[in-house]
């Protein structure tokens, strides 16, 4: 079974480490599909950079839906086109942020987040708060670099980020969840007795769940119903044909 990681930027560097890191979570029978964004930003640290994100992860999904996923993982944080992606796939999709929070919540206890790009500090929290576990975050923590830069040189980046989960367990959080594909992989590296969250883990996880109980694409917490009623008929002008023919 195919399972789509969709890297919504363009960096085949992320990709790579997307694919190393999710591969550590995988399981028998599991093949693991790399898909990067034909356009957008290097990274993703803006609102700008977000929003044209959410656009190349429909374009990505189209370009590569005959590959047969039997689920596909947005793999960013921040999980751009989420609710998008799964109105018009047939298949689960899994966003990062959704799955990390998701599982925290079920410890009970409230979680912060720990991420890279002070950008993403009101992002993140405008996406926790449309969730059903708001009431559980103690914030959002960012260092002061872009995710890519972590993955460049994650060694240079150890101390900020442990200084970081040290300020949200000051906060009150009992978990701390890693806020980033550039993140995934990195909780060895960190010391102390809170928990964290690997966003990778986490995600593949949902998706084992997902097809384990037999799922289609509304088998996951908040995806998006089918619309019901006559469908509307819109014109597209600039999107490729592939994502024409998947809106048509």
């Amino acid at each position: 079974m195919n399972i789509v990681l969709l890297n919504p930027n363009t960096s085949l560097a992320m990709t790579e480490h997307i694919v190393r890191e999710a591969g550590r979570h995988g399981w028998p029978g599991a093949s693991l599909v790399p898909v990067t964004a034909r356009f957008g930003g290097e990274v993703i640290a803006s609102r700008a950079s977000y929003a044209i994100a959410a656009h190349a992860a429909l374009d990505a999904y189209a370009c590569h839906v005959g590959r047969g996923a039997a689920a596909i993982v947005l793999a960013c944080f921040g999980d751009p086109g989420l609710e998008a992606l799964r109105e018009v796939s047939g298949v689960p999709v899994v966003g990062l942020l959704e799955s990390a929070v998701a599982e925290a919540a079920r410890a009970g206890g409230p979680f912060g987040i720990v991420t890279a790009g002070p950008a993403w500090v009101p992002m993140l929290d405008e996406r926790i708060r449309s969730g059903p576990h708001a009431a559980l975050s103690r914030g959002v923590f960012a260092i002061q670099t872009t995710g890519l830069d972590v993955t460049r040189d994650p060694d240079g980046f150890v101390e900020v980020l442990q200084e970081a989960v040290n300020a949200a367990t000051a906060a009150g959080a009992d978990t701390v969840i890693l806020g980033g594909s550039a993140l995934a992989g990195f909780g060895p590296r960190l010391s102390g007795k809170t928990r964290l969250i690997d966003p990778l883990e986490a995600a593949m996880a949902e998706v084992r769940r997902c097809l384990d109980a037999g799922g289609g694409p509304g088998c996951l917490a908040g995806a998006v119903d089918s619309a019901t009623g006559p469908k509307v008929s819109i014109a597209y002008r600039g999107v490729s044909p592939e994502l024409q023919a998947v809106l048509a």
